[in-house]
């Protein structure tokens, strides 16, 4: 007679196998050639293995909240702008990067959402006219366009545009400091329903400035692929500052602002 534990064991290992398998076998979605024709027709995309490193998990934990980090650098080139794309997203384009201060050096943090399995890729364009490309595969359990928190609204609306800032650096003896901002925010893709059955209108922070003492430093334009409650971790410039100034702004027109003071 087979051993109860053994018979156990085999029929936890066939459950486990069964929930994990349709995940693995689902495609990779792709959408290189829709992104290309409707964002870079008629533009040349290099392959930037070399230049850019991204830090993605192989398998995501939770579809909503998907960590995701890229660094660059360029010896011979001056970076103006950087695209994250998610290609399996009823939204392609997740968030553009737009540096008033042209850098030759990027270190960006965020978290963002996937639907599902998908390529997620980063798009550098440079001062010269180069854009470069590297991208990377993550799948996912899914749903993470859809299956957002329905909280209490009055709670969420008077919350919404909090934000926390602390300063970050990976070692002690590191040149360049960076800060960690976090800003209060539900970013509802339009997908979530309601406890009543109706969908949530999409409502999301489109815009970030960050100034560096009152001067431009960098924008970010925002979809609602990026996670609720947006993360970002920024390297900042290495000459001298006093204070940090961040200007959000969702779709709704409502505005919101910080000066953090180091």
């Amino acid at each position: 007679m087979m051993n109860f534990k053994r018979v156990l064991r085999w029929f936890f290992c066939l459950l486990l196998y069964g929930m994990l398998s349709p995940l693995h076998a689902a495609p990779i979605i792709n959408q290189w050639e829709s992104i290309k024709a409707t964002y870079f027709e008629n533009q040349t995309i290099e392959d930037a293995q070399e230049h850019i490193v991204l830090e993605a998990p192989e398998q995501a934990e939770n579809a909503a909240v998907v960590p995701f980090a890229f660094k660059m650098s360029f010896n011979d080139a001056i970076i103006t702008k950087v695209y994250i794309f998610t290609d399996a997203n009823p939204i392609l384009l997740t968030a553009t990067f737009d540096f008033k201060i042209p850098q030759k050096s990027i270190d960006i943090a965020t978290r963002i959402r996937l639907e599902k399995n998908s390529v997620v890729r980063v798009i550098a364009q440079t001062e010269n006219g180069r854009s470069l490309m590297k991208a990377v595969e993550i799948r996912t359990p899914g749903g993470g366009c859809g299956g957002g928190e329905m909280k209490d609204e009055a709670k969420l609306r008077a919350s919404a545009g909090k934000m926390k800032m602390r300063l970050h650096s990976p070692d002690e003896k590191a040149a360049r400091t960076s800060f960690i901002l976090n800003i209060k925010h539900p970013m509802r893709t339009g997908f979530e329903r309601t406890f009543q059955g109706y969908y949530a209108k999409a409502w999301f922070i489109q815009h970030v400035d960050f100034l560096i003492d009152h001067k431009p430093y960098f924008e970010a334009v925002l979809g609602p692929g990026v996670s609720a409650d947006p993360y970002f971790r920024f390297n900042l410039p290495e000459e001298e500052y006093s204070a940090l100034q961040v200007e959000a702004k969702d779709n709704e027109g409502k505005s919101f602002k910080e000066i953090f003071h180091f």
